[in-house]
């Protein structure tokens, strides 16, 4: 059976002992675990006396992480402009390994009237806001916004199924509105499945 909290875990009691039917509110030290009754043996560390304590009576100090790391797909529709002045910013970035627009999985280019666009996607990548690339990206898209450079970004989570993310600015150029999502994200105009 598996245990909610460790032996020798630093835990917060709040709740009435078994033994000296006390009700405290302190810190304590996890002794044992009783399943019958789903009660834990704490040494408490006001007044070091050891009681039982139902599970639902105690809590943990620090939270336990998961470390499994999110995963997303990515796709970008943006006008070629758009994606030099990324390109220039992240020349300036101080680990250029770590550069996601390295990492695309599907990349495309197409042409309307006299200008450039470029798709790109990844299929299944860690997308933190905490990498460089990423917040530059994510950053230089706003700054995008102000100089009437379209774009369209869907971002959807692949171990959050809930989560998706849609940032675009197609107001001013209606040839970046290529990107369609139901339930993966595809290319409206050539109706191909892109992740």
């Amino acid at each position: 059976m598996k245990n909610k909290f460790k032996y020798g875990e630093l835990v917060i009691v709040n709740g009435r002992g078994k033994i000296y039917n006390e009700k405290v509110k302190t810190f304590a030290l996890v002794e044992c675990k009783e399943y019958y009754y789903n009660e834990y043996l704490v040494d408490l560390l006001s007044s070091r006396k050891k009681d039982w304590f139902n599970e639902k009576d105690l809590k943990r100090v620090w939270e336990r992480k998961n470390k499994k790391m999110e995963k997303f797909k990515v796709a970008l529709a943006i006008e070629k402009r758009g994606l030099e002045i990324i390109k220039n910013k992240l020349k300036k970035m101080p680990d250029p390994k770590n550069n996601k627009l390295l990492d695309v999985d599907y990349h495309q280019r197409y042409r309307v009237g006299r200008k450039e666009y470029v798709i790109l996607a990844w299929t299944s990548t860690y997308w933190p806001a905490t990498n460089y690339s990423v917040n530059c990206i994510q950053t230089t898209l706003e700054e995008l916004r102000k100089e009437n450079i379209a774009y369209q970004q869907i971002i959807v989570g692949e171990t959050d199924v809930t989560y998706v993310k849609i940032n675009e600015f197609i107001d001013n150029d209606d040839n970046v509105n290529v990107l369609e999502l139901i339930p993966r994200i595809k290319i409206k105009k050539t109706g191909g499945i892109l992740i």
